[in-house]
């Protein structure tokens, strides 16, 4: 029996429990049910459990605007490749790692991050390290000194150094400590 399945009837239970009601239909389950498409209906001694599914576009356009959003940063990150860095740089002609990543979400989706890869650090969801987990637009840390944005394909864009450009490097090639999630 699915995960989901055994929740919709063991939240279906719990109901029963606490509102003393009798009987309940729970229907197969053949789409992904959530916790907050469940509502009891009750009538004298009986209650029907009701699923229902949001529209089909609810889903998908939610999807789609974080998709556009991870896209947007990764074309702006993508077109700052080869522009130098500088220490303190924030755009758009030169750059120091957090001067690019601050740059690139307010330019791209209007996201504001703080200026610093210190604080930086502390914004949004961690994510695991791995190209299985990391999505377009995840900010990447090597410790709490330097960020750079992940591109998909195992690749990120950075700031590296004084003296280097902005570019894009594998995970292989220098693998960063820390992810976060900050494009919901």
């Amino acid at each position: 029996m699915s995960f989901k399945r055994t929740l919709v009837k063991y939240t279906a239970a719990l109901s029963i429990f606490f509102t003393g009601l009798a009987t309940v239909n729970v229907p197969a389950a053949t789409t992904t049910v959530h916790a907050d498409e469940i509502s009891v209906n009750s009538s004298a001694s009986t209650a029907d459990l009701e699923t229902s599914n949001p529209a089909a576009g609810t889903v998908k356009t939610a999807t789609s605007s974080v998709t556009k959003k991870r896209n947007a940063v990764v074309k702006l990150a993508k077109k700052q490749i080869g522009k130098p860095y500088v220490w303190g740089a924030t755009g758009p002609s030169a750059f120091d790692c957090s001067g690019l990543t601050s740059y690139v979400f307010k330019n791209a989706i209007n996201k504001t991050l703080p200026r610093t890869t210190y604080s930086q650090i502390n914004l949004g969801k961690s994510v695991a390290v791995s190209t299985k987990k990391l999505k377009k637009g995840d900010l990447l840390f090597w410790g709490n000194y330097h960020v750079g944005i992940y591109i998909g394909g195992g690749k990120f864009v950075h700031a590296p150094a004084p003296g280097q450009n902005v570019k894009t490097q594998t995970l292989a090639s220098f693998y960063p400590s820390a992810a976060k999630r900050v494009i919901d």
